[in-house]
């Protein structure tokens, strides 16, 4: 009986038990992604994108063409970072669930990179696919390190201007999409550098890289060193990436990248080249960038090295800075014996602005007295944020309010050179309140109008940002210390004695100067010199040079050249040298670095002593070092940050001291 039971009881289990098989997945799964080839957008003749040189080197004998596409961005063949947009051919193959080939997917698919931001068209970000098949072009731009391309089945991505999408070439949204991706394989662009992320785009002097969040250079735990990739014959060629801290200010700090690749003049399209480099390379190597961490770096000294810095890439008034910082530090010098504080600083010596970098020409131009104002002078630009160095600057005598309505704001300015006028950058009212505003500040920041042959800061300017003209060194002989950066803006008289004794033996400039400006004559030899007209010296006019001796000039009225006679016919002839003064303003900050140093001063002030101190720094010349930074709405458009008192020094007046706290550049 329990026997009988027990069988029973099997046979209901038995009964109750049954096989559903699960259904198989089907559909579409994946996308197979091959890439094609890289090219210039909008490149025509069809551009690829360049190798680094090293690769180009080693598989083309420096011929880009000869490199071979199966090894143009891979790991050890990388393509140069972009300054500009990207086309990427692609073929796209639709992958079922078992990753074959599924011909029956018909449907446009979308693009994305990353890293990278899709740019152009519509029709560079989808592609249709027909019987699982198609062929498109991707168009990204900010593109660097270890990037893929990938292929969706998700809608496009769009563009959006005032609150509604941006009309274009978008496929008609299917009914379903199933989100399926496929990615290509790696394709590898430089690393980062602070160059490669500075440089500027083309015509342009804003970086290509605004917005997007990178590394640069790597710590030991993430990987081997970033080496350098530049030219072959470069000596920092293949040398490690070494970031040094040149500075500090309240918000942030200044990086410099030591072992930067040069910049070949010529190698950076939009460049407005006025005088060569005698080099051929550019004077800076964009090779520094300001870090703007919100408040002072605690836990960093000048000097310190750095593994890495991080962060978002951004212009701020034309300014590359990275936001929202981090970094890891490499060495901390003030670990060292004070001796050693500065061994890294010393190898990153300032470089001195001159006319030349400023953007002069053979011949004078109405933007000559603001340095550096165009907007393609990578001269400039190419130290952007590095330590730089101007000498012989003077200061400002007049600090004029401009603001005549009081509202904390004074209008900026720019050049008419058809006209050779300042005036607004666009279109102006004669009622505008901006213009009489605008004219004091010209006259004010240029030395013009009732300021004419005066340095003359706009006080509602320095009140609310610090910053005040100072006139740099003149063009000239550098025998008498000033600039001869640039030849064409220096000409040459060759005075020969006269034949017969006791007589007088002219000779006159072949160049001719308009009333107004100001000369700097200088003479080798004891010499007479007068101005005049082109026939005949103005004996009115005589001035008795003596032999290495400096004379400015101011042409007045019927005075066009300049004539020379060898003071004494004994000493054989004199060589001298003339040069307009282009009376070059820049911008300069010291309320940080020197707080007690009173710029805005007068040297009628009931306080004897402040007077007295208001002279010394007016009659003053002064050597500054600084950090230089970029300000696009400034006039001039170039600011130098000091860090400290020391990085500014003073030759005294005839007879006078430095002002406090400044000590003389020389010590007697």
């Amino acid at each position: 009986m329990k026997r009988f039971a027990f069988l029973s009881a099997v046979a209901l289990v038995a009964a109750g038990c049954y096989t559903d098989e699960t259904p198989q997945p089907t559909g579409l799964s994946s996308f197979k992604v091959t890439v094609k080839g890289f090219y210039v957008a909008d490149s025509n003749p069809r551009t690829a994108v360049p190798v680094v040189a090293e690769c180009a080197t080693a598989h083309g004998g420096g011929n880009q063409a000869a490199v071979p596409l199966e090894l143009r961005g891979t790991k050890d063949c990388r393509l140069a970072m972009p300054r500009s947009a990207v086309d990427v051919d692609l073929d796209i193959q639709a992958l079922d669930v078992k990753g074959q080939p599924m011909e029956s997917f018909n449907g446009p698919v979308s693009f994305r990179t990353v890293p990278g931001n899709l740019t152009g068209p519509y029709r560079y970000r989808w592609v249709q696919l027909t019987n699982g098949v198609g062929s498109g072009t991707v168009r990204s731009s900010q593109l660097y390190g270890e990037a893929h391309v990938w292929v969706e089945d998700d809608p496009v991505e769009v563009d959006y201007a005032d609150g509604a999408v941006v009309d274009g070439e978008l496929p008609v949204e299917p009914a379903q999409r199933t989100a399926a991706t496929g990615l290509s394989r790696s394709v590898f662009f430089e690393e980062p550098t602070i160059s490669t992320v500075q440089v500027p785009q083309n015509s342009d002097q804003l970086t290509a890289y605004a917005g997007t969040f990178m590394r640069i250079g790597r710590a030991p735990e993430a990987g081997a060193p970033l080496l350098q990739n530049c030219e072959p014959d470069d000596p920092n060629h293949n040398q490690p990436v070494t970031l040094l801290v040149t500075g500090m200010d309240p918000s942030g700090f200044f990086v410099t990248d030591l072992t930067a690749c040069r910049v070949r003049e010529g190698s950076i399209p939009g460049a407005n080249t006025q005088t060569a480099e005698p080099s051929g390379f550019f004077p800076g190597r964009f090779n520094s960038i300001y870090i703007y961490n919100y408040s002072y770096p605690e836990g960093l000294d000048t000097g310190d090295l750095l593994w890495s810095i991080a962060g978002s890439v951004q212009e701020f008034t034309a300014t590359t800075q990275l936001t929202f910082p981090s970094w890891s530090i490499r060495e901390k010098v003030r670990l060292l014996p004070q001796s050693e504080w500065n061994k890294y600083l010393a190898l990153a010596p300032p470089t001195e602005i001159n006319g030349r970098l400023c953007g002069l020409s053979g011949s004078p131009y109405i933007s000559d007295v603001m340095c550096g104002y165009s907007y393609g002078n990578y001269k400039m630009e190419g130290l952007e944020s590095s330590l730089v160095k101007v000498r012989r600057v003077k200061f400002p005598t007049v600090f004029r309010n401009c603001d005549a309505n009081g509202n904390g704001t004074v209008p900026f300015f720019c050049p008419d050179a058809r006209n050779g006028v300042f005036g607004a950058c666009g279109a102006d009212t004669p009622n505008d309140p901006d213009v009489p505003e605008r004219q004091c500040n010209v006259d004010c920041t240029l030395g013009m109008g009732q300021y004419r042959n005066q340095i003359c800061a706009e006080k509602n300017t320095y009140d609310s940002f610090g910053q005040f003209v100072v006139e740099m060194v003149p063009m000239g002989a550098p025998e008498a210390g000033l600039d001869d950066s640039v030849p064409g803006r220096l000409h040459t008289i060759n005075a020969a004695p006269p034949v017969a004794p006791a007589t007088e033996a002219w000779t006159r400039s072949t160049n001719s100067y308009s009333i107004g400006v100001t000369l700097n004559i200088w003479c080798d030899k004891a010499t007479n010199v007068r101005f005049g007209s082109t026939s005949a010296p103005g004996p009115a006019s005589n001035v008795a040079l003596p032999a290495a001796t400096r004379l400015e000039h101011l042409m007045g009225d019927n005075q066009m050249v300049v004539w020379v006679s060898v003071a004494d016919p004994a000493n054989g002839a004199a060589r001298c040298t003339v040069s307009q003064n282009q009376k070059a303003r820049i911008n300069l900050v010291t309320k940080d670095a020197v707080p007690d140093l009173v710029v805005n001063c007068s040297e009628q002030d009931p306080d004897a002593e402040l007077a007295r101190q208001c002279k010394l720094l007016h009659e003053a010349t002064f050597d500054i070092v600084g950090h230089m930074r970029h300000v696009s709405a400034a006039r001039p458009r170039w600011i130098i940050l000091p860090r400290n008192q020391d990085d500014l020094c003073c030759y005294p007046g005839p007879g006078l001291e430095c002002p406090k706290p400044i000590k003389p550049c020389v010590i007697p």
